[in-house]
C-alpha cells in the first residue's frame, strides 16, 4: 500500500513541481500517474523513493511512514524496501544478465546460494533464464528492459516503482512489453505505482490512473471511468480523441437534459452529473463526445434523437474504420466510421450520437488555466 497525503515538492519560491496532491494505492493494484511533461508526475514518483525531499506532506509505504514533513521523518532510500525500474534501465554494461539482477543483494548479508535462488526465480519470472550468462550490451532493448524489472523484483520489494519504463522501446514491442509488465504485476500482487505521458499504455496496465496537470491530480478513478466519463475539461482533451461541443439554455428532465447547440438541439443524461444546477448561458456547459461514439451513415435512423446533416470534408483509412473529419453548420465533429460505410471527401452523410454518450463535464478549466508551466 502507498498513501500520499498532502505532498507538496518546491524547487523555488515560484516553482511548485507538486502542488498539494492525495491520493492513495491499494495492496496489489497498480496506479499509473497520467499527464505531459512537466506535471509533476516523475517528481512525485521520485519523493515516494526517496530521491526527491518533499516540501511538505507525508508519504507511507505499508505501515512505515517514510517521510513526514509534521513529524520530522525522513526514510532513506536503501530502508523503504522499494524495487525501481528507470526509464534508462540503468543496466551495467561490464556485468552480465545474472550479475545485474543480482547487484541489489550485495551487501545484504544473504548467504551466495539464497541469492542465487532469488536471481534464478527473477529470471525465470520475467522469461531470462536462458540469457543469465549472457554480457549486458550483447541484449535487445526488450530483454535489456526484461532485466531491469528482474532486478527491481529480486529483492522482493514491498512496492514497485516505474518511471516510463517503456518509453525507450518501438511500438509494437512497447505494447507487448506492457502485457508482459501487468502480467508479472498481477502474478507478484505488487503495489505498483507506473509514471507514463502515454495514455493508451495508462488505460491498458492500470487499476486506477491518476491524471495531473501543473503539480495537481485533475481526475483520479479507473481507467474505464477517466475515458468515458471524465469530469475535468483537461481530462477529456488529453486522453484519447475528444469532441466538445457548447451548450446553452438547458432544461433538466431527469435522467435526460437538452440544449441549444451549434449543431442543433442535443439531448444528453445529466441527472448524475448536474443534478438541478442548470448552467447559465453566459457559461455555457461542455459536452464530451468521444469521435468513436459518433455514428455515421447514409440514411436517418427514424426518429432517434442526436443526428443531423454533415459534409464529410477529410478522410483518413486506418485499416478497422475510417478516420473522418465532419462539418456540421460551420462546426468541426471528428467521427469514426465503420468500414462498410466508406465515406468520401465532399459527400453528405447522416451522423447520430446517442444521448449516453454525451457526457457533460463539471470542470471545464483547460491547460491555460491552471497557471504557468512548470519546468
Amino acid at each position: 500500500m502507498i498513501r500520499v497525503t498532502r505532498l507538496t515538492k518546491e524547487f523555488s519560491a515560484d516553482v511548485r513541481a507538486v502542488d498539494d496532491i492525495s491520493f492513495e494505492v491499494p495492496s496489489g493494484n497498480l496506479i499509473t500517474l497520467l499527464g505531459p511533461s512537466g506535471c509533476g508526475k516523475t517528481t512525485t514518483l521520485r519523493c515516494i523513493a526517496g530521491l526527491e525531499k518533499p516540501t511538505a506532506g507525508e508519504i507511507q509505504i505499508g505501515d512505515q511512514v517514510v517521510y513526514s514533513h509534521e513529524r520530522n521523518i525522513l526514510v532513506p532510500v536503501n530502508r523503504r524496501h522499494i524495487g525501481m525500474v528507470f526509464q534508462s534501465y540503468a543496466i551495467w554494461p561490464h556485468m552480465t544478465v545474472s550479475e545485474n539482477v543480482a547487484y541489489p543483494l550485495k551487501n545484504t548479508g544473504l548467504k551466495k546460494a539464497t541469492i542465487q535462488d532469488k536471481v534464478k526465480r527473477a529470471l525465470a519470472l520475467t522469461g531470462l533464464e536462458a540469457f543469465a550468462s549472457r554480457p549486458a550490451p550483447h541484449l535487445s532493448g526488450g530483454q535489456q528492459q526484461r532485466v531491469a524489472l528482474a532486478r527491481a523484483v529480486v529483492a522482493e520489494p514491498d512496492i514497485l516503482l516505474l518511471d516510463e519504463p517503456l518509453s525507450n522501446l518501438d511500438a509494437k514491442l512497447r505494447e507487448s512489453m506492457r502485457g508482459e509488465l501487468r502480467e508479472l504485476q498481477q502474478r507478484l500482487q505488487i503495489t505498483a505505482l507506473y509514471v507514463t505521458h502515454d495514455q493508451s499504455e495508462a488505460l491498458a496496465i492500470s487499476d486506477f490512473v491518476a491524471v495531473m496537470a501543473q503539480g495537481k491530480i485533475v481526475e483520479f478513478g479507473p481507467p474505464e471511468e477517466i475515458y468515458e466519463s471524465p469530469r475535468t475539461r483537461f481530462a477529456a482533451e488529453f486522453i484519447g480523441d475528444a469532441n466538445l461541443i457548447a451548450v446553452r439554455e438547458v432544461s433538466l428532465r431527469s435522467p435526460h437534459a437538452e440544449g441549444k447547440s451549434a449543431i442543433g438541439v442535443i439531448r444528453f443524461l445529466a441527472a448524475e452529473r448536474l443534478g438541478e444546477r442548470a448552467p447559465s448561458n453566459s457559461n455555457p456547459l461542455q459536452l464530451l463526445v468521444r469521435p468513436e461514439d459518433v455514428e455515421v451513415g447514409r440514411e436517418a435512423w427514424g426518429a432517434s434523437p442526436n443526428q443531423w446533416k454533415a459534409t464529410v470534408r477529410r478522410v483518413l483509412f486506418e485499416g478497422n474504420a475510417y478516420s473522418c473529419s465532419l462539418e456540421l453548420n460551420g462546426m468541426p465533429l471528428r467521427a469514426r466510421a465503420a468500414r462498410d460505410i466508406r465515406p468520401k471527401t465532399g459527400e453528405e452523410v447522416y451522423i447520430r450520437v446517442r444521448p449516453e454518450c454525451c457526457v457533460p463535464l463539471i470542470d471545464t478549466k483547460n491547460m491555460a488555466d491552471l497557471g504557468p508551466k512548470l519546468n
